[in-house]
């Protein structure tokens, strides 16, 4: 993993970005996640993966479905990587 200051990144631009795009429900909802996930890398980064894992593991089980499943599911409703680059990764600074 790149070695990122944890404690430095902001989230303020990605946020703005979130509300102004999404409805708010939806919006204040992944921004709480975003701070989550953050939160955990602040502790250590090397726990994202496990976190990822984590919430797959936790959302297959609620689906009866499998982690594989779900990351499919995710992946077929993910941003591209073209609007991820132009979009969002430069939000997160």
């Amino acid at each position: 993993m790149s070695e990122l200051d944890w404690h430095e990144l902001d989230l303020s631009a990605l946020a703005r970005e979130l509300r102004a795009t999404l409805p708010a429900s939806e919006a204040e909802r992944m921004v709480w996640a975003f701070e989550q996930a953050l939160s955990a890398a602040r502790i250590d980064g090397d726990l994202l993966p496990y976190l990822l894992a984590a919430v797959a593991s936790l959302l297959a089980t609620a689906d009866g479905s499998s982690p594989r499943t779900v990351f499919e599911t995710f992946f077929r409703r993910s941003v591209s990587d073209e609007e991820w680059r132009e979009r969002y990764a430069g939000l997160i600074a």
